[in-house]
């Protein structure tokens, strides 16, 4: 018998290593084969990295959706606090007439805490819009950036073939 397992327990006798007989069927590798595994290697390996740079961008597209809904919710809490605020100054206005004296300070104070939340709310709102800009830009980078990854793996197949 003079197979490789043979030939190997022989190599491990004398010390010397063995490599396997090729058989005669099998044809020898050629350059441009090999140059195409290679580029092959070299494409999927950017395909890992697209997947990964899409991946992320998909977490940070949640994350800023996220963001988004406790803006939202946080500006649904502003409103009905100027609503409640209203609602206050509305309750009071009948004591307003009666004590315009006394009241007129606590009418001020609630004045200033509805402008106020008015302005908290207004800022709020500039959040959201900020937020629904920054998806946007991502949603956008992310398809330049699967364009053009297509449009790469195109031209190595091009250039390939």
């Amino acid at each position: 018998m003079n197979d490789f397992e043979t030939l190997s327990r022989d190599a491990a006798e004398s010390g010397e290593p063995v490599e396997p007989k090729r058989d005669a069927e099998t044809p020898v590798e050629s350059e441009t084969v090999r140059r195409v595994r290679v580029g092959l290697d070299a494409l999927t390996a950017e395909l890992a990295e697209a997947k990964e740079a899409v991946a992320y961008l998909k977490a940070r597209k949640n994350e800023l959706l996220a963001e988004k809904a406790a803006l939202a919710r946080s500006l649904d809490d502003s409103k009905k606090d100027v609503a409640a605020t209203t609602q206050a100054w509305d309750a009071t206005a009948a004591e307003f007439t009666r004590y315009v004296d006394e009241q007129t300070k606590e009418s001020l104070e609630l004045l200033r805490k509805f402008h106020d939340a008015k302005d908290a709310a207004a800022r709020f709102q500039v959040a959201l819009d900020a937020a629904r800009n920054d998806v946007a830009i991502y949603r956008r980078a992310a398809l330049w950036f699967g364009v053009s990854s297509v449009l790469a793996s195109v031209v190595a197949l091009v250039a390939i073939f």
